[in-house]
C-alpha cells in the first residue's frame, strides 16, 4: 500500500508540474490530416512520455529521455499497436536525435535516427517538429 501511495504522489506531482508538448511527423501540406502527431507530457525536465492515436484500434506510446549530451540530444522508445481483424499486432521502436530551437516562438526541430521495429531492423533518418506550450 505504502508503494501504491508513493507512485500515486509522483504522478500527482509530475502531472501538477509538467510541461505539455506538441509534435508532427511526416508533415504531408497536400493532405495534413495524415499526417503523424503526438500529444507528450514532461514528467520531468529529461523525461516525455507522449501518446498518439490514427484511430481506435490503432496507437503509439513512447517516452523519451533527453540526455543533455551534445545540445540536447535525446533516446527515445516506443510501442504501437494495431488491430489487424486477427488480433492485435505490437511493434517496439527506437529513435535517437537531438531536439534544436527554430527560434520561432517554441516550435523546434528534431532530426532523428528511428527503427519503428527492431524485429526488422530497419532504421531511417526522420525529423518531427514540436511546440512545446
Amino acid at each position: 500500500m505504502r508503494n501504491f501511495i508513493i507512485s500515486f504522489a509522483l504522478l500527482f506531482s509530475a502531472i501538477s508540474f509538467g510541461q505539455m508538448s506538441f509534435g508532427i511527423s511526416d508533415l504531408d501540406l497536400r493532405n495534413p490530416l495524415n499526417s503523424e502527431a503526438n500529444i507528450g507530457w514532461f514528467m520531468t525536465d529529461d523525461i516525455m512520455l507522449s501518446v498518439a492515436m490514427a484511430s481506435t484500434d490503432a496507437f503509439e506510446v513512447g517516452a523519451r529521455y533527453y540526455t543533455g549530451f551534445c545540445d540536447n540530444m535525446f533516446i527515445e522508445a516506443s510501442t504501437n499497436a494495431m488491430d489487424t481483424g486477427d488480433g492485435t499486432e505490437y511493434q517496439v521502436g527506437v529513435a535517437a536525435g537531438w531536439t534544436k530551437s527554430l527560434g520561432i516562438w517554441k516550435l523546434q526541430f528534431e532530426p532523428m535516427i528511428a527503427v519503428d521495429n527492431i524485429d526488422e531492423l530497419e532504421p531511417y533518418i526522420g525529423w518531427a517538429l514540436r511546440f512545446n506550450l
